[in-house]
């Protein structure tokens, strides 16, 4: 059993604690507890002085319901000169959600602010996303919800919806390091719900790119840091931020290295999901140095939906040619900018890429396709295995894809046949 937990809410009258202190006649003597509220299941009524609400410690829970005769036992106790314990099992989300209505109803507070006050009394207080949704429905309510109230009806036609948009956006936030980095495509709109998320996962940073919003601070507890980086999105600026991307990189690996030294657990997000795995992969690449493709083995380890594209392969491979430094004036950055977006020039590990002139090419071209014309009777696998043994001989050397360029031809060559044939 747990060790009994009391804290004084308000001094010689209210205070919260957990299951075992609520079983503890000890420390209910030697604070003279008179009456006693039960959040919980586990602690049926023992009398006049003792209310028991049976409910779960789940989001899907219907407390709010409860609230109005909550508050008013705590209230006729405390004017019958009574000191009254609230309680549930751990003492830090029923039981406060019970108080907090009552402090909202007595001494007109929000539901932030009361919540606050019993924060600043009991620190390790935590309603669930739920619970914490309930008290702004309380207040809404005039505090009073009831099977025929206009608000309270509204609200529990859409509780389950709402509650399962959460725990989605929670599930959906994918760990790549244990305890560490983790990574999203869906943060919540929502200011409460975007706040239980971070708060429930226990993030200390969150790193957030665009075309995701700058995340504003309503949406984020002032214990957690936030970092915002911002990168073009549209179609006319693929360069642009494509480039931005990269040089912001070092940034972004800085930020989610410092959160993870210090302890701390990250959040990396982005609505473009291959975007911010560009960022976890990385920080994976330069704290472990690891190839890109290792990297992104981590990354499907705790994503294992992720489909990497070409273009976050690219990114990769070329923040490790810069060594992990790339720069708006780097040599590889430049030489990827000053060729066409459909180039199929790579960067391999020893940082070196090549391009083949276009004049070899067109050339390569042309001796490729008066090769595999010479003589109509020879068969397909014939044309093909002409074809790949040229294009080994031309690209000697180059390091480009000699097998899928000679592909490509084959295909062009079987296209012109067809042509001729059909007239």
């Amino acid at each position: 059993m747990d060790t009994p937990s009391i804290d004084c809410i308000i001094p010689d009258q209210l205070y919260i604690g957990n299951l075992s202190a609520a079983n503890s006649l000890e420390h209910r003597k030697r604070l003279g507890i008179t009456h006693i509220l039960s959040v919980c299941p586990e602690c049926p009524s023992q009398g006049t002085n003792h209310l028991h609400i049976p409910v779960e410690d789940s989001e899907y829970e219907d407390l709010l319901i409860h609230l109005p005769k909550s508050c008013l036992f705590i209230q006729t106790a405390l004017e019958q000169g009574g000191r009254v314990l609230v309680h549930c099992v751990m003492g830090i989300s029923r039981s406060v959600t019970v108080v907090c209505a009552y402090l909202m109803e007595s001494r007109h507070l929000s539901a932030t602010k009361a919540l606050s006050v019993v924060k600043s009394r009991r620190p390790s207080v935590h309603p669930n996303y739920g619970f914490i949704k309930q008290l702004q429905v309380f207040e809404k309510c005039s505090y009073r919800p009831s099977a025929t109230n206009v608000t309270y009806i509204s609200w529990k036609r859409r509780q389950a919806q709402d509650v399962t948009n959460y725990l989605n956006a929670v599930h959906d936030t994918a760990a790549i390091i244990p305890d560490r980095l983790f990574l999203s495509s869906d943060y919540p709109h929502d200011p409460i719900q975007a706040k239980c998320l971070l708060h429930d996962m226990e993030f200390t940073h969150l790193l957030s790119l665009s075309p995701s919003e700058n995340i504003s601070p309503s949406r984020i507890p002032s214990t957690v840091k936030h970092y915002h980086i911002n990168i073009p999105n549209r179609i006319k600026q693929q360069e642009e931020s494509f480039l931005q991307l990269m040089i912001a990189l070092p940034d972004a690996v800085a930020f989610v290295a410092s959160a993870i030294n210090c302890g701390g657990q990250v959040l990396v997000h982005c609505e473009v999901e291959w975007k911010a795995a560009v960022v976890v992969c990385a920080y994976l690449m330069s704290s472990r140095h690891i190839s890109p493709s290792q990297a992104t083995a981590v990354l499907e380890e705790g994503l294992p939906l992720f489909n990497g594209t070409r273009n976050f392969t690219k990114h990769l491979e070329l923040y490790e040619a810069c060594s992990y430094a790339p720069s708006a004036d780097h040599p590889y950055l430049k030489s990827h900018l000053s060729v066409s977006p459909s180039s199929s020039s790579t960067f391999s590990r020893s940082k070196t890429n090549v391009t083949l002139p276009l004049t070899t090419k067109s050339h390569a071209t042309n001796v490729m396709l008066n090769a595999t014309s010479t003589s109509a009777a020879n068969s397909k696998a014939a044309n093909a295995a002409a074809i790949t043994a040229l294009a080994n001989k031309v690209f000697s050397g180059t390091g480009l894809d000699s097998k899928g360029f000679g592909e490509t031809l084959a295909k062009i060559q079987a296209s012109r046949e067809g042509v001729v044939s059909h007239g």
